[in-house]
């Protein structure tokens, strides 16, 4: 059985993860109070707000998921999230952290880093968010986002653009987003679909199914080594609420092509998480 392998402890808590949770802790404490007129959003804001304190809004937009992407970012003025688990199909364990702040209404930073093994670093990425619509209103949340990332699914820097959309339907929400990227370097380009729906089973527990598709777009001969050509993620999640505060746990299946090598690599993928809205 292959041994598990961690990065240190030490670079999980320096460099470009502990500037982006520090900078997100302050910005959240620093973001001015809205004033009291605005639009018709008023009291939608006033009542998210009034839930700042209490991560449950948060886990039912889908804040807390394993991949899917929220398409709100107004049930907390700012959140941090830590997970980490193992990966059977690349035979290696995964590490990702990530924080958000609202910086204007309806804007918010999203920053973090992610490690993927069996050997790999901690890579930063970053985005800027808009919600474009609310249910409330439209009748559907829906946001647009477009980020940076040290090295995306091609294994290059790479730009994103994402559009993510969801509908709370009783106690059920429904999430989906797509998302283009294009490496930076060597016309990489790849493409990413999220698909999600989480039940609220009790205030604080929530129930579901979270999934992942990415591909690559781009299918010259010159490949960096290493690159997978597809991979398909999916399983069961679980999140609970405390207070401000979540846990959460996934499982499920994992499956993986590399780029110009025969075969397929099937496996099973497993993550705990741990994190807080303020």
């Amino acid at each position: 059985m292959s041994s598990i392998r961690l990065p240190p402890p030490a670079s999980l808590l320096s460099g470009p993860l502990l500037s982006i949770l520090s900078g997100c802790a302050l910005l959240a404490w620093s973001v001015p109070a809205r004033a009291a007129a605005g639009d018709g959003d008023q009291d939608d804001d006033a009542q998210s707000r009034a839930r700042a304190t209490d991560a449950g809004a948060a886990v039912e937009a889908g804040a807390f998921l394993p991949w899917a992407t929220p398409a709100r970012t107004d049930t907390q003025r700012a959140l941090a999230f830590v997970q980490g688990g193992y990966d059977s199909a690349r035979r290696g364990s995964l590490f990702q952290a990530t924080a958000e702040v609202g910086l204007f209404d309806r804007v918010a930073l999203r920053g973090g880093s992610t490690y993927l093994g069996p050997s790999g670093t901690l890579r930063p990425d970053f985005a800027v968010r808009v919600d474009a619509l609310r249910q409330e209103r439209h009748g559907l949340d829906l946001s647009a986002s477009v980020g940076y990332e040290a090295q995306g699914f091609n294994l290059t820097p790479a730009v994103t653009a994402r559009l993510a959309a969801s509908r709370l339907l009783g106690a059920t929400r429904l999430l989906a987003s797509a998302a283009y990227g294009t490496g930076t370097t060597q016309g990489e380009r790849f493409g990413d679909l999220r698909l999600a729906g989480l039940r609220r089973v009790t205030r604080d527990l929530h129930l579901g199914l979270d999934s992942r598709m990415r591909i690559d777009l781009e299918r010259d001969q010159h490949e960096p080594p290493g690159e997978a050509e597809w991979e398909v993620d999916a399983g069961p999640v679980a999140s609970y609420a405390l207070g401000r505060f979540v846990v959460s746990a996934s499982a499920g299946a994992t499956a993986l092509k590399y780029r110009l090598v025969p075969g397929q690599h099937l496996g099973l993928i497993s993550m705990m998480g741990a994190g807080a809205v303020f």
